[in-house]
């Protein structure tokens, strides 16, 4: 059987990590993310709610992709399934995300390429088209520092995307 391996990005070592001009990007291992969907699931959780641009400092906390949808990012333990209490869809998708953390003062110049990052439009959903991938997008800890939640099957090319970028504008 031929070794087709090469034909597609692998995934960077969880230490990697990209030190150019203004920019550092570097993996992030979170504990646990889970996929809620529910009429009222905005309203229901226990914890703050993130929305563009907003600024995370929490350590759990979930992301906004539409008004019936948000990523648990490090919440409690939850059963997977149809919870009927709460009207919820619970499923745990710690495997199905990478998380890729930008940070610097040309961060945001770095995401401003890959796709329209405007601060001056606010929106409810963190979910953006980043470098032609679907990302979960948002600013952690501090205003210069992005997460993107990338699909694990294309982390390694969405990580391939933002060291061309990077090369193409000579940071590195």
């Amino acid at each position: 059987m031929r070794d087709d391996s090469g034909k597609w990005d692998r995934l960077p070592a969880v230490d990697a990590v990209i030190d150019a001009p203004g920019v550092v990007i570097r993996r992030v291992a979170l504990v646990r993310q889970v996929l809620i969907s529910g009429p009222d699931v905005l309203t229901q959780i226990d914890g703050p709610v993130v929305e563009w641009p907003g600024v995370v400092e929490a350590e759990s906390y979930a992301l906004s992709l539409r008004r019936d949808r948000v990523l648990w990012v490090n919440g409690p333990e939850m059963a997977e399934g149809w919870d009927a209490a709460r009207n919820w869809a619970v499923s745990d998708v710690s495997d199905g995300y990478e998380v890729v953390e930008i940070a610097g003062a040309g961060a945001l110049a770095l995401l401003c390429r890959g796709a329209e990052v405007s601060l001056d439009q606010p929106s409810r959903s963190v979910a953006r088209l980043l470098f032609g991938f679907g990302a979960f997008l948002y600013r952690a800890g501090n205003v210069q520092t992005y997460r993107a939640h990338v699909g694990r099957a294309q982390a390694g090319a969405f990580w391939t995307a933002l060291e061309v970028h990077l090369r193409v504008s000579g940071d590195v």
